[in-house]
């Protein structure tokens, strides 16, 4: 009687589930609501004292006329707001980049990193007014005007704070689960393994 003996087949690599390889739908829809307010945010900051209080175009943004009267920054020119609109029209060019590819492997990609940079850049800001001593916003303080400061000031802010931080939850889950796929598909021969 002869034995035969078989080797152990090995284990398949773990797929790539097709739905990692491209944004999500609610991620598409955040990038182009984003994409629009940071446009239109920046043009505001960039065209004043056109756009802000006063201004002829000051009717395109009431809002952002209200709010420069919680945060200075807005209402009157701030070389750190000019600086961040500029870079708010930076991440529209990578958030309209990504858009494009966003059934794609690389939209995936550009669009964690932009997100990263939305989410830090918006930590940076409330950095820079806290170690300010609230220096652009502390005025509504003054006026005992608490809620308001919270409500105009903080909560809206907030929410670039929220967003972009799911948002690099979802699409960097997505970028790991495909990097340990692939990493899983490399085969390395036994010679180069020692």
């Amino acid at each position: 009687m002869r034995m035969t003996q078989t080797a152990a087949v090995p284990a398949a690599p773990p797929a790539v589930d097709p739905r990692d390889l491209r944004m999500p739908v609610w991620v598409v829809v955040w990038l182009t609501i984003s994409a629009v307010i940071q446009t239109y945010d920046a043009c505001y900051v960039l065209l004043g004292p056109l756009s802000h209080a006063g201004g002829p175009l000051a009717g395109f943004w009431p809002g952002h006329v209200f709010y420069g009267t919680f945060d200075h920054r807005y209402g009157q020119f701030d070389a750190f707001g000019s600086a961040q609109s500029w870079a708010n029209l930076i991440e529209v060019v990578f958030i309209v980049w990504a858009l494009l590819r966003a059934k794609k492997w690389s939209g995936v990609v550009i669009g964690l990193i932009v997100t990263v940079a939305t989410f830090w850049k918006t930590v940076i800001y409330f950095l820079v007014e806290a170690s300010s001593g609230l220096e652009m916003t502390r005025q509504s303080l003054e006026r005992g005007d608490l809620v308001g400061f919270l409500m105009v000031a903080v909560l809206p802010n907030l929410f670039w704070i929220v967003f972009p931080l799911a948002v690099v939850i979802a699409l960097g889950r997505q970028v790991h689960r495909v990097g340990r796929a692939a990493a899983a598909s490399v085969v390395v021969p036994a010679a180069e393994a020692v």
